[in-house]
């Protein structure tokens, strides 16, 4: 019987290990895909106005993807990076 315990102890442990390193890799991509979006979209701003300044590219770090998003959808039409601030905001 103690055996058996033990065993299902261990499987347990296995499977909460297995899902915790599949979670960890999922945050780990999507950190990611955050981080190679957002270093596109300064590298376009840069392009574009020949400068970005340090509070946007702290801005837009510390946006929700939904306004990355939308962030890059003005880049195409925006005429100064206030513009991009207000989306932002």
């Amino acid at each position: 019987m103690c055996q058996v315990l033990e065993e299902f102890k261990l499987e347990s442990e296995m499977r909460g290990l297995e899902k915790g390193r599949s979670l960890g890799l999922k945050q780990g991509l999507d950190q990611g895909v955050k981080q190679g979006k957002i270093q596109t979209i300064v590298n376009v701003i840069k392009s574009k106005f020949g400068f970005v300044s340090k509070e946007l590219i702290m801005k837009i770090e510390e946006s929700s993807d939904d306004k990355i998003d939308a962030l890059t959808i003005k880049i195409i039409d925006a005429k100064s990076e206030e513009e991009l601030m207000k989306v932002l905001s």
